[in-house]
């Protein structure tokens, strides 16, 4: 018998019962679109942590704090006296030889005033001329601070984009004063807009806006702001493709070079490292969609050979009429089998539609539930649709085979015989 011919007479049963064949491949439906949506939204997740990670400067980077408080044995012993400072930095840089940059930061909530009398909260960041480069953000007008006004310590700032909006929302900022204040007693002290920049959106992590920010030359906020030489926060790149572990270390060994053989008051965390669990979560929870997603597929498998073997009983006469003009057990078994396999392939391809449907549905409802993103991205993955119609072949072949060996063996004066 040709293929066409078997596919003619495996498919012509379910155009004509529409209705139970529906039924049948329904569990094969459910058990795809569940697995493929949550698929979609969990490629979707890992594409916004990408692009957040991206904007904060990418995954090869690890950052120093400062401890508040040193414990030991999970008691409090003291306050840390220990501090960052810009030598340390330098030395970081010229001694750690996979580390790329150094980046020194002293980031804190201050309020933000211009001469028409606007006011804000904000944070203000005190950076270094390159913050902009490593951490890949665009100027959208003007410039950013150079080297000059690193040196000078000089009184400028550049604003985030939604600063921009609320201080200076009918004209361009660029050449006009800014006031900043650090805590409330303190005197405003005049900074003048070399700069805006481009809007990035939110953080993730945080929930906050990472426009809602304004820089100023690391020594101005130091010296004129914070009245404060020390920095809490470093943020140190290193090269692709090296051991962040090793890279730590190497840093740590600096820091206790230069702070009398300690570092019990540093904080280190790795990008890397948030990264590694996020995998190792996604991998939990695949595990566990397949398994329940499989016990889905199995009910809707047993419904596809239950239909198969109804299938056999209404034809077995026909079975009986086809043996006894010539045809053979393997066309027999093809036939009944490709039956099974289209019910499987339809319930594959019906549950990849429905699932991209709800994947869509499920991310503009957690868009409104937690407004944090714009927009909840959903990445169709091409090795998951492939895997779930080669699954649903495989299904159709696991359950189909045995009515098919059922009618194949029919014998043809016994199928003849036979009455509905």
């Amino acid at each position: 018998m040709k293929l066409c011919n078997i596919l003619t007479i495996g498919t012509e049963p379910l155009l004509r019962n529409r209705l139970r064949a529906s039924l049948s491949i329904l569990g094969i439906c459910i058990g795809i679109a569940g697995v493929l949506c949550m698929m979609m939204l969990s490629e979707g997740a890992k594409k916004l942590i990408a692009d957040d990670i991206d904007k904060l400067g990418g995954a090869n980077q690890f950052k120093f704090t400062i401890r508040a408080w040193i414990t030991k044995n999970g008691r409090i012993i003291r306050r840390t006296r220990e501090r960052f400072n810009m030598k340390d930095a330098l030395a970081i840089e010229a001694e750690c030889p996979n580390v790329l940059c150094v980046l020194p930061k002293n980031e804190a909530r201050a309020t933000f005033k211009t001469y028409q009398g606007d006011v804000t909260e904000s944070t203000l960041k005190g950076v270094t001329d390159i913050y902009a480069d490593w951490m890949r953000w665009e100027v959208q007008e003007g410039r950013f601070l150079s080297e000059t006004d690193i040196s000078e310590a000089a009184q400028v700032c550049v604003l985030g984009n939604n600063i921009t909006a609320r201080l200076f929302p009918d004209t361009s900022p660029l050449g006009r004063e800014v006031k900043i204040r650090y805590y409330e007693d303190a005197a405003f002290i005049r900074h003048r807009v070399v700069g805006v920049m481009v809007p990035r959106g939110r953080n993730i992590q945080s929930g906050r806006s990472l426009d809602d920010s304004i820089c100023v030359p690391l020594p101005t906020a130091q010296k004129r702001i914070f009245g404060d030489r020390h920095i809490p926060e470093m943020a140190i790149f290193f090269q692709q493709d090296v051991d962040v572990d090793g890279v730590i270390a190497s840093a740590l060994a600096v820091i206790r070079k230069r702070h009398r053989n300690t570092d019990e008051f540093v904080n280190h965390w790795a990008v890397k490292w948030t990264l590694a669990r996020l995998e190792h979560f996604e991998k939990v929870m695949k595990i566990g969609l397949v398994g329940i997603a499989g016990f889905s597929l199995f009910v809707g498998g047993i419904g596809i050979m239950n239909m198969c073997l109804v299938s056999v009983g209404e034809k077995t006469r026909e079975i009986g009429l086809q043996k006894s003009v010539g045809a053979k057990r393997i066309d027999i078994f093809w036939q009944f089998l490709t039956e099974s396999i289209c019910l499987c392939l339809c319930g594959g391809m019906v549950g990849i539609v429905g699932g991209w449907l709800a994947a869509h549905g499920m991310a503009r409802l957690a868009v409104h539930i937690v407004p944090i993103v714009p927009e909840w991205p959903v990445v169709l993955s091409l090795p998951w649709t492939l895997a779930s119609v080669l699954f649903s072949i495989f299904m159709g072949v696991c359950f189909g085979v045995y009515p098919a060996m059922r009618a194949a063996r029919l014998s043809p004066i016994d199928a003849l015989r036979f009455e509905n």
